[in-house]
């Protein structure tokens, strides 16, 4: 099991999601990768119920009436495009979470550095969902 890896959650016991994307250079794919698994750690010693990271691996348009995530955050050829999906039981329990995060002196130090890796003008992309369906 990858560090990243928290272990099967119930789906049922999942309501919110956070989702964050950015793009990175592709030199900066290890450094990244380490600093994902330190906030992995954070976000379960904070209470957090799962934290993923994805890569995205297709840069070209899919299906027809589709556009692709690369193009629409403006991704280049020696770029790559991430996804961290962050798993909480409800809104009260990621508020919790959260709070717990922002007073471990580990995630100001690790965000920090995690901004110097993104891409010249690129930013984190947050949001919330909420489960509507499974």
């Amino acid at each position: 099991m990858s560090k990243l890896d928290t272990g099967e959650i119930p789906k049922d016991s999942i309501s919110v999601v956070q989702h964050i994307v950015y793009r990175i250079p592709n030199r900066n794919h290890d450094s990244m990768l380490r600093l994902c698994e330190e906030a992995s750690d954070i976000f379960r010693e904070s209470g957090g119920l799962r934290h993923e990271v994805f890569q995205l691996n297709n840069t070209d348009v899919p299906l027809g009436g589709f556009a692709s995530i690369a193009g629409i955050i403006s991704a280049e050829k020696d770029e790559e495009v991430w996804l961290e999906l962050l798993h909480f039981r409800d809104r009260k329990h990621m508020k919790e979470v959260i709070a717990k995060m922002e007073k471990d002196e580990r995630c100001e130090r690790s965000y920090k550095q995690s901004l110097d890796l993104l891409s010249p003008g690129a930013v984190f992309i947050l949001g919330e969902f909420d489960r509507l369906t499974g």
